[in-house]
Formats: structure tokens, C-alpha cells, sequence
């Protein structure tokens, strides 16, 4: 076989020498039906085909040359052989071969860019070309490339993934987990690469490959803050096995302002982990959210027992007390903080205090008084007397008509002060 193999690439060479293009051409046949593979013929027979103006042919023999030196990443060949492509004569050529030329020497002019020192420009023609012909699979993939050359992992991955959101809507998985396959080497954890990867198992019914992606794109996902595919990621996790993700799961839907399933997912990870505190506070603020005073008079009880010199705690557990009817202990609470605020000299603090006591109780006599004397013990006149009048008013309400007087008497040697 190799002595026949040298005589048949004698005979075309000889031919060629004669220029006998189509006699050396039908060697060259022989040659590729030995080895289908074998670039150096492919590209001979493309300048066989040319010498002969048979460019449509010659077109042919030149891409399926370049085809399999560029899978050889045998780059300089490919070079040398796109020069001769762009030499043809698109005239002799059928309309199919004329977009497939235009497509490669469109490339060509974006990898001179590139090659001039020009990505940015490159990339811009490409994005021109994809802008033209969206389903242009060859610039995508080339510019996809450039980008990669440049260390533009997300506008690479971006590509890609469009390319496989087509083949997806044909029904080409296999077209599609290629794209995904090289979208993993470049971006393994990367939101679109495991969003695609996640899609992909799912279609194929391959239950270990979701299990592990879905895994990974919840997390992922809530990091970038897509809660609703997180959500629907996660849910697939844990379908699959993944029960260590319904924390996780807890805290999207309490994100999403999901409270009422929140708090069902919260409940249920309290119930298995009872002394976990985090989960005690996540539902309370979700109880809260949906005004379940009673069971958050519950929590907010257990959390304060814990810890209670925890002042924003108290606070919350004061505002519970009111919904659920306990306003003096509600009071208690935050006559305590008052006191503390007294002595370390917080004014403002104090009187704030006062103020939400008077929101739910108007008509306490107590703080009203502790208010007026407060004003004046700080020297504010306008706001004294405002406050002692609030406190005649509520003496007045009450029938208290001496004790009236007597405030009465306070406001008009105030109002006489200069």
C-alpha cells in the first residue's frame, strides 16, 4: 500500500508539473480515500481546483484543509490557507458558498484587527457581523475566542451561552452540553455555565449531574442576588437529596418576602435543632412581618430571657407587648431603658422614650409629668410649657381638677418668663 501511496503522489506531481490539474486532481482523490485526514492534500487540491477557475470546488478543498489544521491548532497553515480563500472568485461560486466565503472572510478582516494590536475593534466588528446574522454560530465562537484571548471570561462565557440557548430551542442537547462543556472550562462556577449545566441535566433526566449542579447554582445564585432562581434551584437540590440547603432555602423565601412559607421552613428547622438561636430571631422577624403577635410575644420572650441587657431586643419585645395587649409591662420595659438612657445623659434618648409610651397611652399622667419636668430641668421653655399643658389636659380629662390648677399655675409663671 505504501509503495502505490508513492506512485500516486509521484503521478500528481507530475501532473501538476505538466498542468494537468484534473488528472493530478483525480490522484489526489486516491490520496484522500487512503487517509480522509490528510490536510496537505486537501489544500493541493484546492490549488488544483484554482489554477482550473473551478473556484467553488477549490472553496471546498480550501475549508475542509483549514477545517482540520485548525483542529490540529496547526495555525499557521490555517493562515496561509484563509490568504488563498479570499483570493476566489465569489462569481463562479452557488449562493450557499458565497455566505459561507463572505462569513470566513468577514472573520478574517476581524482576526487582522486582532492581530493588529485592535481587539477592542475586533470585537466590535464581530458584535456588528452577530448583530447582522444572530444564528451565526462561527462568529460567535471566534469572538467568544478573542475575548478569552483577552482575559474576558464573562463575555466569552456570554457568547457561548447564546450559541447553546439556540441549539437548546432546536432540541440539540448534545450541540448544547458541547457549549456547556467549554463554558465549565472556562467559567466552572459561573451562573450561566451552572444555570446551562443545571438545565442540560434536567432535560436529559441525569438526576446525578442536577443533583450536584443545582447544588452549587443555588448558592451561587443567592450570592449574586437571583433569588428566584436560587429558590428554584434549591428547591431542586433538596428534592434530590440535598437537605443541608433548607436553611438556605429558609432564608430565600424570607428574601423574597415568601413569610408565611419562611416561616413554615423556619419552623420546621427549629423543631429539629431547638437550642439553634438564629433560627429562634429568623422567626421573629418573619412573625413580626405577618403581625403574629402571639407567637412572637413567644420568641421575643425566649431571646430576651438570653440576653437581657440586649437594649434593641427589649425595644422589640416592648412593641410586641402592645400588640398583644401587655401595655404596662410594655411600660416597665422602657421606663427601665429611660433610666439607663438618664444616666448616661442621653436627653434625646429619654424624651424619645417618653414619646413611644405617649403613642399607645396619651393620657399617662406619670410620663406626662416626667416629660414637662424634663423640658424644664433642660431649660426648654417652649417645649415645658407645651408639655405641662399636654399634662393639664389629661389632669383635666381625669377630673383631677386641683392638681390641674396647680399645673396651671406652673404654665403662667413660665409664660411670664422672659
Amino acid at each position: 500500500m505504501s509503495e502505490d501511496k508513492n506512485i500516486i503522489v509521484k503521478m500528481a506531481y507530475l501532473y501538476v508539473q505538466s498542468g494537468e490539474w484534473y488528472k493530478a486532481i483525480e490522484e489526489y482523490k486516491k490520496l484522500l480515500a487512503m487517509d480522509p485526514e490528510d490536510a496537505h492534500v486537501f489544500n493541493m487540491m484546492g490549488d488544483a481546483y484554482a489554477k482550473k477557475e473551478d473556484d467553488q470546488d477549490s472553496f471546498d478543498a480550501y475549508m475542509t484543509a483549514r477545517g482540520i489544521y485548525s483542529k490540529q491548532g496547526n495555525f499557521a497553515k490555517v493562515s496561509s490557507i484563509e490568504k488563498k480563500i479570499q483570493k476566489l472568485n465569489t462569481g463562479r461560486m452557488d449562493l450557499k458558498r458565497r455566505h459561507v466565503f463572505e462569513s470566513v472572510t468577514k472573520t478574517l478582516e476581524a482576526d487582522r484587527m486582532a492581530a493588529e494590536g485592535n481587539p477592542e475593534e475586533a470585537a466590535a466588528y464581530y458584535l456588528k457581523l452577530i448583530e447582522a446574522e444572530p444564528i451565526n454560530f462561527s462568529y460567535r465562537e471566534k469572538l467568544a475566542s478573542l475575548y478569552l484571548e483577552n482575559a474576558q471570561v464573562a463575555e466569552a462565557v456570554e457568547q457561548l451561552r447564546a450559541i447553546a440557548d439556540i441549539h437548546l430551542e432546536a432540541g440539540r442537547l448534545d450541540k448544547a452540553q458541547a457549549m456547556a462543556d467549554q463554558m465549565a472550562e472556562m467559567d466552572p462556577e459561573g451562573y450561566d455555565t451552572l444555570k446551562l449545566l443545571g438545565e442540560l441535566a434536567d432535560r436529559k433526566g441525569d438526576q446525578d449531574t442536577l443533583s450536584r449542579v443545582y447544588d452549587r447554582l443555588s448558592r451561587v445564585a443567592y450570592g449574586a442576588g437571583h433569588l428566584d432562581e436560587a429558590k428554584m434551584a434549591v428547591e431542586k437540590a433538596i428534592a434530590s437529596g440535598h437537605q443541608g440547603l433548607r436553611p438556605l432555602h429558609a432564608k430565600i423565601l424570607a428574601e423574597l418576602r415568601l413569610s408565611a412559607e419562611a416561616k413554615k421552613e423556619f419552623e420546621l428547622l427549629l423543631a429539629d435543632n431547638p437550642e439553634d438561636e438564629s433560627l429562634v430571631a429568623q422567626l421573629l422577624s418573619l412573625e413580626e412581618d405577618l403581625k403574629d403577635w402571639n407567637a412572637a410575644f413567644t420568641h421575643a420572650s425566649l431571646l430576651t430571657a438570653r440576653y437581657p441587657e440586649d437594649a434593641a431586643l427589649q425595644g422589640r419585645l416592648a412593641r410586641i407587648l402592645i400588640q398583644v395587649g401587655k401595655k404596662n409591662e410594655a411600660t416597665q420595659i422602657y421606663l427601665k431603658q429611660a433610666g439607663a438612657y438618664l444616666k448616661e445623659g442621653k436627653m434625646d434618648a429619654v424624651l424619645g422614650i417618653f414619646d413611644q409610651i405617649l403613642a399607645y397611652e396619651p393620657d399617662h399622667l406619670d410620663i406626662l409629668k416626667k416629660k414637662a419636668e424634663l423640658y424644664l430641668k433642660l431649660g426648654k421653655k417652649a417645649e415645658t410649657i407645651n408639655a405641662y399643658k399636654q399634662f393639664q389636659k389629661a389632669l383635666d380629662q381625669k377630673k383631677m381638677s386641683e392638681e390641674s390648677r396647680k399645673i396651671g399655675m406652673i404654665i403662667n409663671k413660665l409664660s411670664g418668663l422672659k
